[in-house]
């Protein structure tokens, strides 16, 4: 059995939560289609460190695998663009029940599995 690396660029915001990230997973899988039409953007992402992922919703999100890179500009997105996506993702959270979150912003998020 080997170890899977990679790293995730994404916008968005780490819930902080006592379950497993996979449990979150399925509620989000569950929960963000009814709200689809105030937030089309928004998903979600489980990654970190093995056994210990963290939970986020996300709004552009781009694996980086080993050996490769992604190149970031300040113009990844407008402000117009960035608003929005606060808006969706701040939404979001509080519809799925999570009241205490970090701000929305880029992440950078190695994975182990």
């Amino acid at each position: 059995m080997g170890f899977s690396r990679s790293t995730y660029f994404a916008y968005g915001l780490r819930i902080n939560t006592d379950q497993y990230a996979w449990v979150e997973s399925e509620h989000a899988e569950a929960e963000l289609p009814k709200i689809k039409a105030d937030c089309p953007d928004v998903g979600h992402l489980s990654a970190g460190d093995y056994d210990r992922d963290m939970f986020f919703l996300v709004t552009k999100c781009n694996e980086v695998d080993l050996g490769e890179y992604e190149h970031v500009t300040p113009q990844s997105a407008t402000a117009e663009q960035l608003a929005d996506w606060d808006r969706q993702l701040v939404a979001a959270a509080m519809a799925l029940g999570y009241k205490d979150t970090s701000a929305p912003g880029w992440l950078v998020v190695p994975d182990c599995s």
